[in-house]
């Protein structure tokens, strides 16, 4: 299955990862375990870290994924999205 990173400096890979256990290479890729899903309401979801703004409240933010996020929230959403983020298609984890 294929995915895309956008790292917090705006980069974006595309890597092609196993669909039998995508979530353990995803994981190598953006360097956390936990996933928290954002439905970006056009048949892709965005991988955040789960636990990022907790275990690190400093890491960076990603503008990127920020805008993303805030794109397909409730208006006046500020929360910003910290760390690398993974996109994937919905379809693939059925």
């Amino acid at each position: 299955m294929q995915i895309e990173i956008i790292r917090t400096n705006g980069a974006r890979e595309t890597h092609e990862v196993p669909k039998a256990e995508p979530l353990k290479a995803i994981a190598k890729l953006v360097g956390y375990p936990f996933f928290d899903t954002v439905n970006l309401r056009d048949g892709r979801v965005m991988l955040v870290d789960d636990e990022g703004a907790i275990r690190d409240p400093r890491a960076p933010v990603n503008a990127e994924a920020t805008k993303l996020y805030h794109a397909v929230c409730r208006p006046g959403t500020t929360w910003p999205i910290r760390g690398h983020v993974a996109i994937a298609r919905d379809a693939d984890f059925e």
